[in-house]
């Protein structure tokens, strides 16, 4: 750490990480952002380090994200998410800005609401609470899981926790990634063998990140190589599906259902078919949003700070 160093926090973090930043870096000018509107050039001309906290998304970002953007002289950033596909995050690094984000954090609670999807759609749960609303008695039988094929395409630590509660409930998972390492929960396979493993699973759960090689990845041609009845799950980037193609293949009843955490546009236009159909289950960008998330994400800045001061690799560097 540079003696020059001053860190921009939201009062929020301050508030509850304040005297741990002072153990592990005394001597730190510490820039508080209070309010929604960014800070003035004066202090934001001293600003070096920066943490974009999950307190501070969605109603307070847009005041600190254009702070973080007018600090001429910003050498780290870390931030709470663990995508990094805005332009946001795209211009600090072609500023020489490093890059660090809370990869890890939210993979618990995004698997579990996969797990939720499969299990909701699985037992047409809709169909249920359709008719508790209406105090009808009304049975139906339904699919188990355990013994049915999932595919997890993207296996970062959101895919790889999905392949595993899977496995818990006794499905046969394959994954799909850039490269397969070898020690993954499960047979990986990759991204060339894509068309493959889609073809042979009947549940399909997308955790990949949004770049120019995956953005449209799921098209109306990936939907058909899906075997009919499949359920197709996204708690990537909205921009990696086709929606359009999607929406037919449902409608067309060759997917049976379909859990959506992320869209193409968001919030989702109120006018998008997605909305009234039975077999959809539409969380709003919500699925990692539990009450541990933000204090995981916090903990990995305080990791970084000390390996900062420290002059060490930060963790979930992201390389330019």
């Amino acid at each position: 750490m540079h003696v020059t160093d001053a860190l921009l926090v939201s009062d929020t973090v301050w508030t509850q990480l304040g005297a741990e930043i002072t153990r592990i870096a005394p001597g730190l000018e510490v820039i508080l952002y209070e309010g929604t509107e960014p800070l003035d050039d004066a202090a934001l001309s001293r600003v070096t380090l920066a943490f974009f906290s999950a307190d501070t998304w969605p109603d307070r970002s847009r005041g600190i994200v254009l702070s973080i953007l007018k600090a001429p002289n910003l050498r780290w950033l870390q931030t709470f998410s663990a995508g990094v596909d805005s332009p946001f995050f795209i211009d600090l690094m072609n500023r020489g800005v490093r890059l660090s984000t809370a990869s890890g954090a939210t993979a618990s609670p995004i698997a579990q609401t996969v797990v939720m999807y499969m299990l909701a759609l699985s037992r047409d749960l809709r169909g249920w609470m359709r008719a508790q609303d209406a105090r009808e008695w009304t049975r139906h039988t339904f699919d188990e899981l355990d013994g049915s094929s999932l595919a997890v395409v993207g296996m970062g630590p959101i895919g790889l926790e999905i392949a595993r509660l899977g496995a818990a409930l006794g499905m046969s998972v394959e994954g799909v990634r850039r490269t397969p390492t070898g020690d993954e929960p499960c047979p990986t396979f990759p991204m060339d063998d894509l068309d493959a493993v889609l073809s042979r699973a009947r549940w399909i759960a997308c955790a990949l990140p949004l770049t120019d090689d995956t953005r449209g990845l799921f098209d109306a041609r990936r939907f058909a190589l899906m075997p009919a009845g499949a359920r197709f799950m996204n708690v990537g980037r909205g921009e990696l599906v086709d929606e359009d193609a999607l929406v037919a293949a449902l409608a067309s009843g060759h997917l049976a259902g379909a859990g959506l955490d992320v869209f193409a546009v968001e919030p989702l236009p109120e006018p998008s078919p997605l909305w009234s159909m039975d077999n959809v289950i539409i969380t709003p960008h919500n699925s990692g949003t539990s009450t541990s998330t933000a204090g995981r994400s916090m903990a990995i800045f305080l990791e970084n700070l000390a390996h900062w001061v420290a002059d060490e690799p930060l963790v979930n560097k992201v390389q330019p």
